[in-house]
């Protein structure tokens, strides 16, 4: 029998129980979400997600954080920067920041009501490694991107460094707390992809919102929440 939409998202990746909300143990979990506009003001996502932050960081305290890219211009006038109140958090960026690739990884606060935490990477510090992630992406999903498509290529390399940050937290993290990652609309598309395809143990989320996507898929009367592990 199809799940409905609420129940479909509840259990994706197998790893996490089923809690009533009341009962949900915030301190055993890690709650991540990863959006194109985190900070990045070019669309209605950045609305969602900043007008949802408040009540998030209420409930969740220092157990949640947002992802995006790092623009430099945006950093400086909208992030407060500071060191990760989580040690494995501070171990997964000093991963990708110290492995040798002059990558660039940055953590702060987001100037905005709730004051939510941001960790930020810099894509363009890491385009040198666009074409080996095609690759991989070919490999492992059969799904390829246009050469000139810019848009398509920066998703590429947000996801791979996601799905790397991922792997690397998860590791120094160990069986807890555990982690939860909701994905926001195709451009965090890839680092979900990525995740899943490498096993990363961590429960994900996806939401496609009203964008073309969107209207698309409502028009065709796809059922996608329920075929998501065919996506």
């Amino acid at each position: 029998m199809p799940l409905s939409r609420s129940l479909s998202m509840t259990s994706l990746s197998g790893l996490l129980p089923a809690w009533e909300e009341d009962e949900l143990p915030v301190e055993d979990l890690l709650l991540f979400e990863v959006a194109w506009e985190v900070t990045n003001k070019v669309g209605g996502i950045y609305t969602v997600i900043q007008t949802k932050s408040k009540i998030t960081v209420d409930e969740w305290g220092e157990n949640y954080c947002l992802m995006g890219p790092y623009f430099e211009h945006n950093f400086k006038t909208q992030v407060e920067g500071c060191e990760p109140p989580n040690p494995a958090i501070r171990k997964a960026m000093d991963a990708l920041i110290h492995n040798g690739c002059q990558l660039q990884v940055h953590f702060g606060r987001w100037l905005i009501e709730g004051s939510p935490y941001v960790i930020l990477f810099d894509i363009g510090s890491a385009a040198w490694n666009l074409d080996r992630w095609k690759g991989d992406l070919w490999q492992t999903c059969s799904i390829g991107l246009p050469y000139h498509d810019q848009e398509a290529n920066d998703s590429l390399i947000l996801g791979s460094l996601i799905a790397w940050f991922f792997k690397e937290l998860t590791d120094h993290l160990g069986d807890k707390p555990n982690v939860i990652v909701h994905f926001h609309e195709w451009q965090a598309g890839p680092g979900l992809i990525l995740s899943r395809s490498r096993k990363i143990p961590m429960a994900t989320v996806f939401t496609t919102h009203a964008t073309l996507l969107g209207r698309y898929l409502c028009a065709g009367n796809t059922d996608f929440y329920n075929n998501l592990d065919k996506v």
